[in-house]
């Protein structure tokens, strides 16, 4: 019995065509101007802390201090980056993920995400 596979993989590989070099270009140029709108990147970190949320920039660095149904969490901003210094939580896995765009604790009801600064409508602190 033959098994159906999706390519042919004893004939030789084709070498791309004009067409195929043309959707590479286009699909290059989108990303290039994609990056370029996005102005840089994340540059606010936007916080919901049991309800309630906050936005910061992170081009500022500082400590910020979160209350949650456990207790206080702080979230640490430095040199464009966010990490959760200390929890409350039994199980410390939102201290160990270190510098990240989105970070959570769960138990604590801590909940931060990097964004671009065109998607906040004000920014507090």
């Amino acid at each position: 019995m033959e098994r159906f596979l999706p390519f042919n993989y004893n004939e030789p590989m084709r070498r791309p065509g004009i067409p195929d070099i043309i959707i590479f270009l286009i699909y290059i140029s989108a990303i290039a101007v994609s990056a370029l709108a996005a102005g840089g990147g994340n540059d606010v970190l936007e916080v919901d802390a049991d309800g309630r949320e906050y936005a910061y920039s992170l081009s500022e660095n500082g400590l910020y201090d979160f209350e949650g149904p456990l207790g206080t969490t702080v979230i640490e901003i430095k040199d464009g980056r966010a990490r959760i210094v200390s929890s409350p939580c039994p199980n410390g896995t939102c201290m160990k993920a270190g510098w990240s765009s989105t970070l959570c604790c769960l138990p604590n009801k801590i909940i931060a995400v990097s964004t671009a600064s065109g998607d906040v409508d004000a920014i507090s602190g």
